[in-house]
């Protein structure tokens, strides 16, 4: 316990750590703080009230999920379970805790819960690695940055190939309701391994579709935020802000090494936005808004469930002890009890 405490504590510093760097470094070419001075703050509360939508569209996708194995989950266990996440992702590094929504579940099979909840992560990643590549690719081929594509063909002639395989795994929802069945039929009926397998049942193309679509709907409004709240600070086109989004967030989520993703979302974001001559102080500035409506905020809202759920665990009753039998002394000599 006391070594789980202690990487946390780490990674917080790793990601402050790295802050402080970009803010001394871009600082002693570009005044941080002198660009907030001129500053679009109407853009700002616009990127800022975007968080609704992007909540509403991970909800739908949650509740989606949820109903096709129980269909009497209500809208506050989804709403709940769903920042709860959010308070879990938080803390860990590439927001992995979001799979332990299933804690949130009292009277629901959690494994079950927790293998709806990699479904839905899988899905996410599926559009960020597609575009992310595809953005990837694109800025060699046009050689940004004085990238050259022939240096890099075999890396991404494996990736496409790979991509690909995982598209038609993704859409093809027999092919993985066969992989499901012959795994649940090597573990025991009790087992949890099953339990989590089980998520996988009776997947049908139109779910993978509308799970991938939804995917596709919270991706984009990312990259929409991005893209406004960058243009509050300086001249920003939607193509190049698509490229460098799709960009920053494939290589963010393969370096899931600091508290919240801190310090590495803005220094990638910085480097692939300065491929566009797009000032650091701006995506730095950027970037940790984004950091403060898109993460921060809805994990503070998460904590009140997080203490709820700690409340509904304490108040749980617990199963009696069974009462001790009675021990009846028996007399010694011979079953009978002197007479006095």
């Amino acid at each position: 316990m006391r070594r789980h405490r202690w990487l946390y504590w780490i990674k917080v510093f790793a990601g402050v750590a790295l802050v402080v760097i970009l803010f001394q470094k871009i600082n002693q070419r570009d005044s941080i703080l002198a660009i907030l001075r001129v500053v679009d703050w109407m853009k700002v509360g616009i990127c800022a009230a975007l968080v609704i939508p992007n909540i509403y569209v991970a909800y739908l996708k949650w509740q989606y999920l949820l109903k096709k194995r129980f269909s009497n989950v209500s809208r506050r266990e989804v709403f709940g379970s769903l920042l709860f996440g959010y308070t879990l992702g938080m803390i860990t590094p590439g927001r992995l805790g979001e799979l332990g929504r299933g804690l949130f579940f009292q009277d629901k099979d959690r494994m079950t819960i927790t293998g709806l909840n990699v479904l839905d992560k899988v899905a996410s990643q599926v559009v960020i690695i597609t575009l992310g590549g595809f953005a990837l690719l694109y800025m060699l081929v046009t050689g940004q940055g004085d990238w050259h594509f022939s240096n890099a063909i075999w890396i991404f002639s494996i990736g496409v190939a790979l991509l690909l395989g995982l598209w038609m795994i993704v859409l093809n929802p027999r092919l993985i309701q066969k992989l499901t069945r012959r795994l649940q039929a090597r573990f025991s009926a009790a087992s949890k391994l099953r339990s989590l397998i089980a998520a996988f049942e009776n997947l049908s193309f139109q779910d993978s579709a509308v799970i991938l679509g939804l995917s596709l709907l919270w991706y984009l409004l990312i990259i929409f935020q991005y893209h406004i709240v960058v243009s509050a600070f300086t001249d920003v086109s939607v193509g190049e802000s698509y490229l460098a989004v799709s960009a920053m967030l494939l290589i963010k989520t393969l370096l899931p090494f600091t508290f919240g993703d801190l310090g590495i979302r803005e220094g990638v974001a910085m480097y692939f936005y300065s491929r566009f001559g797009i000032p650091e102080a701006a995506v730095f500035n950027a970037s940790l808004l984004i950091f403060l409506f898109n993460l921060l905020l809805p994990a503070l809202c998460g904590i009140y469930y997080v203490f709820q759920l700690k409340e509904t665990t304490a108040e749980s009753p617990e199963p009696l002890d069974e009462p001790a039998e009675e021990i009846i002394p028996q007399p010694s000599n011979g079953g009978k009890w002197p007479l006095r």
